[in-house]
């Protein structure tokens, strides 16, 4: 049990520790609605995919513009406001 210091200190900072195997399930899956999104706009069969509740959309962004571009795909992120995410658009660059 811990003292009194313990439980103000928790009281003061209310931000849970992230789990690392949650965070490592959550980019996984991301990296691959994107990598899924942008196969699928590259096969025509759509001509734009928005993924919401994205957490890590900025950075897989990022990690895959150079390969999208190169397939005529472009990927926009809608950041939230609160910067705890975003969503993204994943369209074709002449649509």
């Amino acid at each position: 049990m811990g003292d009194r210091g313990d439980m103000e200190r928790d009281a003061a900072d209310p931000t849970p520790t992230p789990d690392p195997e949650e965070t490592r399930r959550r980019l996984t899956s991301e990296v691959s609605e994107v990598e899924s999104a942008i196969a699928l706009v590259a096969s025509g069969s759509a001509t734009r995919i928005t993924l919401t509740g994205l957490r890590f959309g900025e950075a897989v962004a990022d990690r895959f513009r150079a390969d999208a571009g190169s397939k005529g795909i472009r990927i926009e992120p809608l950041p939230w406001p609160d910067d705890a995410g975003c969503d993204l658009i994943v369209r074709r660059i002449d649509g």
